[in-house]
């Protein structure tokens, strides 16, 4: 691994320009068809640095927006094709639908706020969403239901960047490994309840 001066220990590529470009297109990528959130990059580069980190989040948050607002979009225009185009995402379930839409009669757009604790992907929110908001009230509630998904995960693995900096500098692939077993086993537990 290339060292970047004056961060020992650190990954070259945390510094790379393309990593930002990384999570917008990640960003971009799991608000419409894909379906591993982009998480998985941001806590990476967390874990090295706090502050290339915090310029990821606003990267991926761009990406994120302009996926969500282009599925609103679609959903306004087409709702039942875009649907169905979302429901044949990996584990997309018909149940999430049923919820989401439950959600959006109760609690209006204020649903998606509720959103990123229930594990029910954002793309739902985002095809369902013209039936109950403006697309200003949706990028609203994109935005903050986006940053209150990412910021638990982005601030912990800050925290454990910070705690454990010098076990980091002194052995720069520990954290790539465990970040690389902690995310399979996430996702097979996930995977597994969906």
């Amino acid at each position: 691994m290339e060292p970047v001066i004056g961060n020992p220990g650190t990954p070259g590529f945390i510094q790379r320009p393309w990593i930002l470009w990384a999570g917008l297109l990640w960003g971009f990528a799991e608000a419409t068809l894909f379906f591993i959130v982009p998480d998985v990059l941001l806590t990476l580069v967390a874990l090295y640095s706090f502050r290339r980190s915090a310029k990821l989040v606003a990267f991926i948050l761009l990406g994120a927006l302009t996926g969500g607002t282009l599925m609103f979009c679609l959903a306004r225009t087409n709702p039942e094709r875009t649907q169905r185009l979302v429901s044949h995402v990996p584990f997309v379930s018909a149940a999430m639908f049923t919820k989401t839409q439950a959600g959006f009669e109760r609690d209006g757009i204020w649903a998606m706020a509720r959103a990123p604790g229930n594990g029910i992907p954002y793309k739902v929110y985002c095809v369902q969403a013209s039936h109950y908001a403006g697309w200003p009230a949706f990028i609203a509630m994109s935005a903050l239901a986006r940053l209150e998904r990412f910021a638990p995960f982005w601030l912990f693995s800050s925290l454990l960047g910070f705690a454990f900096r010098r076990t980091i500098q002194r052995r720069p692939w520990l954290p790539i490994v465990a970040h690389v077993c902690l995310w399979t086993l996430g996702y097979a537990w996930y995977w597994s309840v969906i």
